[in-house]
């Protein structure tokens, strides 16, 4: 989806801390018509692609440990045909969308196999079966169950309950649902629907609670895919005629929806995916997931998908009436004409979907330029040139960001706060520096949605007034939870990344970068991701979701 695709993610890559459980089962984990395994399939394809790349390669996901087990264990195999063909299949030149692309579709056959040793007639994937037998790949497997097991054994009980969710909702259900998953390598997470059966195919693997909640939205948004797929196909032409709501998100949007076809591609496919994640997370809510992170889901997808953040009022309306989906859908679409029109789906935009950091990235991929500012009004010089330096490496960071993703990248410009013009101030910003060191931050200060105050020391304070719906979140290894904005930010904090539209042209944005100190706004740098604002500390992680009309 968009940092642009590494950004989104960002809302579920919440899964940077702690450590994972360990639970001395088998690694297939089996309830009433849920069936949760690490493949051996995948986690071959997994250890084989390690080999290819020697346990360094932006898709591998695993532990350091068992990353340094799988180069132990197989190092007579390095130079095996099977690793020679991964390493030639899913060449590190290619562009990560391609890469991840054929990542997908060579795992989508594998989960739907055998074990590959007991398979016959496997064409190339004989070279895996072949490697499996040589190296023995099972006793590798088997010796590792406790940890696969520690990461399937809690998804359960949430996926469980699904079932009973899918009936009330649309009338019925399937006859099995299968989580096929890589302990290993990043699969992106994708659907496969065979045979009455509905297979999650991705990654799974996850090191605290936050993180595996992550994981339960994403497992059910899978299951839910083929639901909403038949309730499409029988209720599309009550929607067709709302398509501005696709066409809005693409104007605010047009890099990701660019890059996006599957999910943005028609009118069809955005309905696909803004039903799919709404009614998973509704689901989620039903089957347990504290409603804080369901929230804190929500306000991000809103930014994505219209009318999202409206839809869990109809799902919680169709139950109080005891209409499954299918009944309701010509209430639903009536209600959706309601929301916003043609005329006024902007203004509706605006009004309940969040800014979020990567507009500015977005629009600037868009239009082709994008300027970095930093401050040169400290009075310590050697401030100004910590921040000059500390700009430079954004824009690095950024060119390269764009050219992986996309494989082109804007126009990115360094320049001084004394040095913009008017014509400057109407574009797309990123400012680096807080109000003592950068004219411009200083400029907006008064009126942005997390200020700095100075108290005998520089703190931060949210500035609620200056937007709307303002919604703060404190992220910990094993909750998300809202918190009071008049509540204090601790003064031990590195700074601040906040978005807001541009005062001086509203159809841009201006992104503000800025720490305690020079080295909290280098730090900080680090931090873009999928929501209007984010404060780090060593020990504290705030973020939070506004909307500016």
């Amino acid at each position: 989806m968009g940092l642009f695709r590494g950004m989104a993610l960002a809302l579920a890559v919440l899964i940077i801390l702690g450590t994972s459980p360990h639970v001395s089962e088998n690694s297939t984990q089996n309830k009433d018509g849920i069936k949760v395994e690490i493949n051996p399939n995948l986690e071959l394809f997994a250890v084989l692609y390690i080999l290819a790349f020697n346990g360094s390669d932006y898709f591998i996901t695993a532990p350091k440990g068992y990353i340094n087990d799988v180069l132990a264990y197989f190092a007579p195999y390095r130079d095996d045909p099977a690793v020679k063909y991964i390493r030639e299949v899913f060449n590190s030149s290619l562009p990560l969308y391609a890469r991840d692309n054929e990542i997908a579709e060579f795992s989508s056959r594998l989960a739907l196999l055998g074990y590959l040793p007991n398979e016959t007639d496997l064409g190339e994937l004989e070279l895996l079966a072949n490697f499996a037998r040589k190296s023995d790949f099972m006793a590798f497997y088997s010796a590792h169950r406790s940890d696969y097991a520690g990461i399937t054994r809690p998804l359960l009980g949430y996926l469980e309950c699904a079932l009973e969710e899918y009936e009330r909702l649309f009338g019925h259900t399937y006859e099995s649902f299968r989580v096929e998953a890589s302990y290993s390598l990043h699969i992106h997470p994708h659907v496969v629907f065979e045979n009455g059966t509905v297979y999650y195919v991705g990654w799974l693997y996850y090191k605290n609670n936050v993180a595996m909640l992550s994981y339960v939205v994403a497992i059910l948004h899978e299951f839910t895919h083929p639901f909403v797929r038949d309730f499409l196909d029988r209720n599309f032409r009550t929607f067709e005629n709302m398509s501005y709501y696709l066409w809005e998100v693409r104007n605010e949007l047009p890099t990701t929806t660019t890059y996006d076809p599957a999910h943005y591609g028609s009118f069809y496919t955005y309905l696909n995916e803004l039903f799919t994640e709404s009614i998973a997370e509704y689901i989620a809510l039903r089957c347990g997931v504290p409603r804080d992170y369901v929230l804190f889901k929500s306000k991000a997808m809103s930014a994505m998908f219209l009318p999202f953040g409206n839809l869990f009022d109809e799902y919680r309306t169709a139950e109080e009436l005891n209409e499954t989906l299918y009944q309701y859908a010509p209430t639903l679409a009536r209600h959706m004409g309601c929301w916003a029109t043609p005329g006024n789906v902007s203004a509706f935009y605006r009004k309940v979907a969040p800014v979020v950091e990567p507009n500015v990235l977005d629009r600037a991929g868009y239009l082709g330029k994008l300027i970095i500012v930093y401050g040169t009004q400290n009075p310590n010089e050697s401030g100004n040139e910590y921040d000059r330096e500390t700009a430079y490496l954004l824009a690095e960071l950024l060119r390269e960001t764009y050219m992986r993703l996309y494989g082109q990248a804007p126009s990115i410009v360094v320049k001084e706060d004394a040095n913009l013009t008017d014509e400057d101030l109407r574009g797309n910003l990123i400012l680096i520096g807080g109000p003592v060191a950068n004219t411009i931050t200083a400029r907006l200060n008064e009126n942005i949605p997390v200020r700095f105050a100075f108290n005998g020391s520089w703190v931060l304070r949210r500035n609620p007034n200056a937007v709307k719906n303002f919604t703060a979140f404190r992220i910990t290894e094993n909750n998300i939870s809202v918190i009071p904005l008049n509540s204090p930010v601790p003064s031990v904090v590195f700074g601040v990344v906040e978005t807001i539209r541009n005062p001086w042209n509203s159809k841009e944005y201006v992104l503000i970068i800025a720490g305690i100190d020079r080295y909290g706004t280098r730090e900080m740098s680090k931090w873009i991701q999928w929501q209007s604002y984010v404060i780090r500390g060593e020990t504290y992680w705030e973020v939070g979701f506004y909307s500016m009309r």
